[in-house]
């Protein structure tokens, strides 16, 4: 039986260099795929961000 379909959306990117080794030696590590790691970094980012009150809020502070 075949997996239920999430329901998603595509996201095309450039990253550096840099960050896209990190990404890689992460999943290497962990052995997510690249979406789920993306998935589950920017959940935790979003999560930290929006929890705080909005005028405390800055995306790199």
């Amino acid at each position: 039986m075949p997996r239920e379909k999430k329901d998603a959306r595509y996201l095309n990117i450039k990253l550096s260099s840099y960050i896209y080794d990190q990404l890689d030696r992460f999943c290497k590590e962990t052995g997510l795929n690249k979406t789920a790691a993306t998935e589950k970094i920017m959940e935790k980012f979003f999560k930290e961000y929006f929890d705080k009150p909005e005028e405390e809020r800055s995306p790199f502070g």
